[in-house]
C-alpha cells in the first residue's frame, strides 16, 4: 500500500485493534473463547492497519481518531497497542459479527486480555478520553491511565 503508515521501531512490538461502528453496533471478532476487536501484531514495515482491513472484511479501512495508547511489557518485550476508530471502505465480506453496543461492551469486558479490554470498554462507555494512555509495569497489576479514566 503506497503511503500506508508503517512501522519499523526495534525493541518494541507494535499491535493496532479498532473499533469499527455501523449505526449502534460495534463489529466484534471471534477469537475464541472471547470476543476482540479487529487488529493484531504490526510486523516491522507493514502498513500500520493491514490487520483491521483483513480481520475487518473491508477492502480498506480509514482511521478516524486515535482512541488509545497501551503500553505493557510481556516476556521480556514491551508492547504499545494503539486503538483507533476507523470507518471501512468497500462492501464488507461479513467477517466478524455487528453487535449492539451494550452486548460489544459485555462481551469485551470478558476478554482476558487487559490491555485490549480495558482501554476499548472504558472508550464504549465513555469512562476514558480519546487518547488515553494506558501503562501497565506489570499486567497483574491495575494500569495508570493520562488523563485518568473514570
Amino acid at each position: 500500500m503506497p503511503g500506508a503508515l508503517q512501522w519499523g521501531v526495534t525493541g518494541q512490538q507494535l499491535a493496532v485493534g479498532a473499533v469499527v461502528r455501523r449505526g449502534k453496533d460495534v463489529l466484534l471478532i471471534s477469537d475464541p473463547p472471547d470476543w476482540a476487536l479487529p487488529g493484531g501484531a504490526v510486523e516491522p514495515g507493514e502498513p500500520l492497519l493491514a490487520k483491521v482491513t483483513q480481520e475487518s472484511g473491508f477492502a480498506s479501512v480509514l482511521p478516524e481518531r486515535l482512541l488509545w495508547v497501551a503500553r505493557y511489557p510481556a516476556g521480556g518485550v514491551d508492547y504499545e497497542m494503539l486503538g483507533f476508530e476507523v470507518t471501512g471502505v468497500g462492501p464488507h465480506d461479513g467477517s466478524g459479527a455487528w453487535v449492539p453496543l451494550p452486548e460489544a461492551v459485555q462481551r469485551l469486558e470478558h476478554m482476558w486480555f487487559a490491555p485490549i479490554r480495558d482501554p476499548a470498554v472504558a472508550y464504549l462507555t465513555g469512562r476514558a478520553r480519546v487518547a488515553t494512555l494506558w501503562t501497565w509495569t506489570d499486567l497483574n497489576e491495575p494500569p495508570l491511565t493520562h488523563p485518568r479514566a473514570g
